[in-house]
């Protein structure tokens, strides 16, 4: 009886931490903007220069661990988020997955490109899982004041 007990235990809490109650979401934005793509690219590209542009967030730093290379990004909360850059294409885009956040999601994954189309063309698309469907608009809010934030650096330029 103890072991029937113990396995249907193991099986819900196992079944809920897949995530398996969650929503899946895909959110994607883009930006048109008349200047270079390699312009752009010296702006935003960096995988660390988001401090530098997104209106939420006060410090970026980088780590290696793991082989794999981190950034911790921290907002004018205090809050963090640390992020792992699982593909890069110099120039062109990175993909990365969010290792630890506040928020409430999981299985976070986001690719940040440029495309050299009539001028340049932004497009940050990310997929994730959330029991929040608020994490929906979040992470679209998110998405649109930083490539707002773009927008309006570049004007200044």
């Amino acid at each position: 009886m103890k072991l029937t007990t113990l396995l249907t235990v193991t099986a819900i809490v196992g079944f809920h931490s897949t995530g398996a109650w969650s929503a899946d979401y895909k959110v994607q934005r883009t930006l048109q903007l008349t200047a270079p793509s390699t312009e752009v690219w010296n702006l935003i590209g960096d995988f660390c220069d988001i401090d530098d542009w997104h209106p939420s967030l006060t410090a970026c730093s980088l780590s290696v661990r793991d082989g794999g290379l981190h950034r911790t990004l921290t907002t004018a909360d205090g809050d963090e988020f640390v992020e792992k850059r699982i593909a890069n294409e110099p120039g062109l885009a990175y993909t990365y997955s969010i290792v630890s956040s506040p928020l409430p999601i999981e299985n976070y994954t986001a690719t940040f490109s440029i495309e050299p189309l009539n001028g340049s063309l932004i497009s940050w698309s990310g997929r994730f899982s959330s029991e929040d469907p608020a994490m929906e608009t979040t992470i679209s809010e998110i998405y649109d004041a930083g490539l707002s934030a773009i927008e309006a650096a570049l004007a200044v330029q």
